[in-house]
């Protein structure tokens, strides 16, 4: 086959709910569109860190799990006949050739005439506590990642962390756990106001500021959790049978920060037009930023809409009509 019918007009770098979102803006203008992604399954972060917890942050839906949100922008997004997914290709090298971008991929390469980044915080990994005492519990009670809320039926559940993704976790658990206690280093919880509103006025709820997690306890299985009163400088032991640690995950950029794209940090810089420094090539989501960047879903879903318009743009200019 010919280098020139294997051209895609849009390649799409990340497959999580941005991404998808993006493949279905592209083809209402009949692009012929290629999302490549790293995992096995399309999703990203919702399907495979959070497939089982409520999404808040999508306009006109009150709540929806990860995997719910996921399978409906699958349903979106394929709606177009000009949509090639690539998936288990992790991406490797992206080199510019005359009116054309490459893309070599752990399985081959891909042609491409604009390229939208939208890999998210990139090959994101849980952040532990780095606690042998903690670490080594885990798949016996211990969780930095949640297949399934189902487990938790009945349970007494500690969920470790402040800020929204713990709140998220706490709230959902309310109607299925026996107990939930949620502790936080700090001495006010990060969540949004409403949340821990929500939260405080739950009575299957006890929220314990400046708090840490030393260490659990049982036989093959979490029974105990002991955690630290920063404030009262004593250790006090709660009896728990799982614990939700979300402290946040580790952002990695990977092969994409040798591109020649600017960075800050591992995010890379664009415009009011999503656009970043190489010619053609845009971003969106969590990975990109800017002046009042906010990380919220929908934040991804308008950004990846104006990354398309500006590479409708671009193929316009160059005369690349839709199919």
């Amino acid at each position: 086959m010919a280098i020139q019918e294997k051209i895609d007009d849009i390649l799409i770098i990340g497959g999580g709910p941005v991404g998808l979102y993006g493949a279905y803006v592209a083809g209402l203008h009949r692009f012929k569109v290629r999302i490549v992604e790293r995992l096995e399954r399309l999703g990203g972060q919702a399907e495979y860190l959070f497939p089982d917890k409520p999404v808040y942050d999508v306009g006109g839906i009150p709540a929806i799990t990860g995997r719910q949100l996921v399978e409906q922008l699958k349903r979106q997004a394929y709606q177009s006949s000009f949509l090639e997914v690539s998936l288990g290709e992790a991406a490797l090298r992206l080199e510019r050739q005359p009116d054309l971008w490459v893309l070599d991929t752990t399985k081959g390469r891909h042609y491409a005439r604009c390229v939208i980044i939208t890999a998210g915080i990139g090959e994101f990994r849980p952040r532990k506590l780095d606690n042998p005492r903690v670490d080594g519990w885990e798949g016996q009670g211990v969780h930095y990642v949640v297949d399934r809320l189902s487990v938790f039926q009945g349970r007494r559940v500690l969920v470790v962390g402040g800020g929204n993704s713990a709140a998220d976790w706490a709230m959902a658990l309310i109607p299925l756990a026996r107990s939930v206690t949620m502790i936080h280093r700090r001495s006010e919880f990060q969540c949004h106001a409403d949340s821990l509103a929500k939260l405080r006025a739950a009575p299957e709820v006890t929220m314990i500021p400046n708090a840490t997690l030393e260490g659990c306890d049982g036989v093959g299985h979490v029974a105990s959790a002991t955690i630290r009163r920063l404030d009262l400088d004593r250790e006090e032991t709660l009896p728990v049978e799982e614990v939700i640690v979300a402290i946040g995950l580790i952002p990695e950029p990977g092969p994409l920060a040798e591109w020649g794209l600017i960075m800050v940090g591992p995010e890379i810089q664009v415009d009011a037009r999503m656009a970043t420094n190489l010619p053609m090539v845009y971003a969106a989501g969590d990975i990109v930023h800017y002046p009042g960047k906010v990380k919220l879903m929908a934040t991804g879903f308008g950004e990846v809409a104006t990354a398309v318009e500006s590479a409708r743009q671009a193929l316009k200019a160059m005369g690349i009509a839709p199919h």
